[in-house]
């Protein structure tokens, strides 16, 4: 299935599809995933694949889980990594 990689770092910047995010509150988070699904343009909707580093802080991680379910994507898969 298709989907939409974010990565969320230690020091809280968010990239989404590549395109990092100057301010990633969850508005612009949910529009940056709206944009991405847009351009992806299947069918079904993408899976949002969160990437967390492993000192990224659990509100960071919400903050895209809430803007995923924003931009109405509701299948959310997740990977850590020990290093930033």
């Amino acid at each position: 299935p298709d989907e939409i990689v974010v990565s969320v770092s230690a020091s809280g910047v968010v990239v989404v599809d590549g395109q990092s995010l100057t301010r990633p509150n969850v508005d612009a988070v949910a529009s940056a995933l709206k944009q991405s699904a847009q351009r992806k343009g299947t069918a079904k909707p993408p899976v949002v694949s969160i990437n967390a580093d492993a000192k990224a802080t659990h509100q960071s991680v919400i903050d895209v889980m809430q803007a995923a379910h924003q931009a109405e994507l509701s299948q959310i898969s997740f990977a850590t990594r020990s290093g930033s």
